[in-house]
């Protein structure tokens, strides 16, 4: 437990929250003005581009509160811009930020102080989360791809409830302008060495006011940024190779399927040799395959050798067997339609694949 009182900059991204706005202050400063764990704070609202009266209304709380300040964004940049922002502009210690919608419960900021300073950042998760089910899916579906891409195991990535210290994260140099900044954080965070402490927080249903996290456009956005952070130095490069590997997978199987329905479809014997037409299908794919992994995936730069090619047929020679027998097995054996046999033997075959390729 901390014993000696912090001093805090507490800021609010808003946007269009006209009707939670003053709520939210008064309870931000009957909660930093009472807790035992505060010697300082200041509270700063960023107002996005909001086209209501937020600004109006911001301004109006700084002139009521001198701890109270006001930055102003002429348009909306984003949710990622308004948090750079807010912590770009904080001066005390440490930086806790949560929304202006009052789906959150200020006065638990005191359960994150508790753990300060024995944690750098402490990272609230919704413990339930009152949310609609499309965004409980989307959340879900972020928060898998985060960890597959970037390895960040946490339990409620963009839950804006957090507390750092401010020397830490004002140094990340942050991309993300949209959705993607929470990860970014923590994900920067991690491979600077920090650990993470999670404390689960209340959350409540939105009263007022329309959310904009769940829009296309956003959603867009947040993978869009994604996938730029992920091509760059963030992303695992373990996870790049299986990634890549799993395009040129695409591509062969693509390439597989269509050489096998026009041998199949067109030419009278291989429609009554199924087995036959997949042996020839699945080589001619491996040339895609040997060409894309070799230069795209594993990055080999070197002209391609004789020895090389004889060295990647033969190891292809165990995946080409495994492929056959099973399409024989599934077609002739188990009488399954050629089409769905087509299918399973590629699933089937994917691991041998890779493994197959890296050697």
């Amino acid at each position: 437990m901390s014993k000696t009182p912090i001093r805090v900059s507490i800021f609010f991204p808003a946007y269009n929250e006209e009707q939670n706005l003053t709520a939210t202050i008064l309870r931000a400063v009957e909660m930093a003005e009472n807790s035992p764990f505060i010697s300082d704070y200041e509270i700063i609202i960023i107002n996005d581009g909001s086209t209501d009266r937020t600004l109006d209304i911001a301004y109006e709380l700084e002139a009521r509160y001198p701890k109270v300040r006001t930055v102003n964004h002429a348009t909306n940049q984003g949710y990622g811009a308004a948090l750079k922002s807010g912590i770009a502009t904080a001066r005390m210690e440490y930086v806790f930020f949560t929304d202006a919608d009052l789906q959150f419960d200020i006065m638990e900021v005191n359960n994150l102080l508790l753990q300060v300073p024995q944690y750098g950042a402490v990272i609230g998760y919704r413990a339930p989360r009152r949310d609609p089910f499309i965004r409980l899916l989307n959340a879900k579906v972020w928060n898998l791809l985060n960890r597959l891409l970037f390895g960040l195991r946490v339990r409620d990535i963009d839950c804006a409830f957090k507390i750092f210290k401010r020397d830490l994260i004002q140094n990340l140099p942050l991309q993300a302008e949209g959705a993607m900044i929470s990860a970014e954080t923590l994900i920067r965070l991690k491979r600077a060495g920090v650990t993470l402490k999670e404390v689960p927080v209340s959350h409540l249903p939105r009263k007022a006011g329309s959310p904009t996290g769940a829009s296309p456009a956003v959603i867009m956005r947040a993978f869009k940024e994604m996938m730029i952070l992920y091509s760059g130095e963030l992303g695992l490069a373990g996870n790049k190779e299986v990634l890549k590997f799993m395009s040129v997978g695409v591509v062969n199987t693509l390439l597989d399927a269509s050489t096998y329905l026009l041998l199949t479809r067109t030419i009278g014997v291989f429609a009554m040799e199924p087995t036959v037409a997949k042996f020839f299908s699945f080589m001619f794919g491996t040339i895609s395959s040997l060409m894309l992994n070799r230069y795209w995936t594993f990055g080999i730069r070197s002209p391609l050798t004789v020895r090389e090619v004889a060295r990647f047929y033969a190891t292809v020679s165990l995946s080409l067997a495994i492929n056959v027998s099973l399409m024989f097995f599934f077609v002739e054996v188990l009488h399954v339609y050629d089409l769905v046999a087509l299918v399973l033997v590629t699933g089937l075959t994917f691991a041998v694949n890779y493994t197959l390729s890296k050697v």
